[in-house]
């Protein structure tokens, strides 16, 4: 536990000093590894925290080659790449919000609810009566269109997720429901004879 305990406190006070900014990549990973190290248990807990002291030295043989005119300047702020790289203590990455990227997801979504929207009426079939079930859906996809665009997003991307999982199902990624555990599986029907 000495041993961790020192990493964690050799890890804070190079952060504090900013000698993370040295090698981030190198110090993440140095992160990760002494987290790591504070689950682990029995002989994999000795193993790493082998490797965690020599590569925490390695590191500390680097901080002290760099000259102190080489450290990055830490009274600027910080740019845009460096908030997108930071990372927090839980291990998940914060990436702040991008008003341009949401615009665009939404602009996309219009147009591509909008092209499904025109090949689904293409295929309207010409020779459907008014009760045709084909005919229905389609004439109620345009007056879903017409009265809430936003539904229609919704349920287009409803309907794209069902036929993605069928697909998946159809080749054998997912389970089908006749192979799902503790059901039975399906009789075969009989051809029924004519009287």
């Amino acid at each position: 536990m000495d041993g961790n305990r020192s990493s964690s406190d050799r890890l804070a006070q190079w952060r504090a000093q900013h000698g993370d900014r040295h090698d981030r990549v190198r110090f993440a990973f140095l992160e990760a590894l002494q987290r790591r190290t504070h689950v682990a248990s029995g002989a994999l807990r000795g193993v790493l925290d082998a490797r965690l002291a020599v590569l925490l030295d390695d590191y500390a043989q680097r901080l002290a080659e760099v000259p102190a005119a080489a450290t990055p300047d830490t009274t600027g702020s910080r740019d845009g790449l460096a908030a997108l790289g930071q990372v927090r203590a839980d291990g998940n990455a914060d990436y702040p919000a991008l008003p341009a990227l949401v615009a665009f997801r939404g602009l996309w979504a219009q147009l591509r609810t909008a092209g499904q929207v025109r090949q689904t009426l293409a295929q309207t079939p010409s020779d459907g009566g008014p009760l045709n079930s084909s005919v229905l859906v389609h004439r109620a996809m345009g007056w879903l269109g017409e009265v809430s665009p936003a539904y229609l997003q919704h349920f287009l991307a409803y309907v794209d997720n069902l036929a993605w999982l069928e697909q998946m199902q159809q080749r054998g990624t997912l389970p089908s429901r006749d192979s799902a555990p503790g059901r039975a599986p399906a009789k075969p029907r009989r051809a029924r004879t004519p009287r």
